[in-house]
């Protein structure tokens, strides 16, 4: 019996493009039933991770290279290097961001009256990350990606102000103060984080370059 469930979790864990897809068409026809239905699975970070995160980051990346090459826009995560350096670069920087905030989302959420679970935390902020990185998927459509992409990135924001108190249980009274503490808080280590980050891959990027 620990060796069946042992390999039921094992198979949960693993990438389910259906899943995937089901995930983020939901969250864009019927945001809060999808949020709703798949928290209340309770899945680890490591499944949401593989059925979620890592696949949506995976293919935003890759069709935003894509469209920047064949319609010469601009794509932050690869412009004027190759493809190995823009995948590699976005799924460290995306590993950063969604770490950063699902810990934050759940620190936070603990000292104003929430649930301090990462798992959860983590659950929440991929799903309000999808219109976020679907936007960074056409950004680099000349003249309308950069706005596409900021739309959304200000839905995503909604996203996570709306499924905060689904995902950690954070009281309707504290929601806004800990959706702005939470904020701030991961915008100032993302800066720090990222001139870190952007330093090392300038040193790195003629090697990377040649992979790509």
């Amino acid at each position: 019996m620990a060796q069946e469930g042992h390999f039921a979790t094992w198979e949960d864990d693993m990438f389910n493009p259906s899943k995937t897809i089901e995930l983020v068409s939901g969250s864009l026809s019927n945001p809060r039933a999808t949020w709703e239905s798949y928290l209340g699975e309770n899945p680890g970070w490591q499944r949401t991770a593989m059925e979620l995160t890592v696949p949506l980051i995976v293919v935003a990346i890759v069709i935003g290279w894509l469209l920047s090459i064949l319609l010469g826009g601009y794509f932050y995560f690869g412009y004027g290097r190759g493809a190995v350096f823009a995948l590699v670069f976005g799924l460290i920087a995306a590993a950063i961001s969604v770490t950063v905030l699902s810990f934050l989302v759940g620190f936070f959420a603990g000292r104003f009256g929430g649930e301090s679970n990462f798992d959860r935390a983590f659950a929440g902020v991929s799903l309000a990350i999808i219109p976020g990185w679907l936007g960074a998927a056409v950004s680099g459509i000349p003249f309308i990606g950069s706005l596409l992409q900021l739309a959304g990135m200000i839905t995503g924001l909604v996203f996570l102000y709306k499924i905060i108190p689904l995902a950690v249980d954070v009281p309707e009274s504290k929601r806004a103060t800990h959706f702005i503490v939470t904020i701030v808080a991961a915008a100032i280590i993302q800066i720090i984080l990222g001139l870190i980050l952007t330093a090392g891959t300038m040193t790195g990027g003629t090697g990377m370059h040649q992979l790509g």
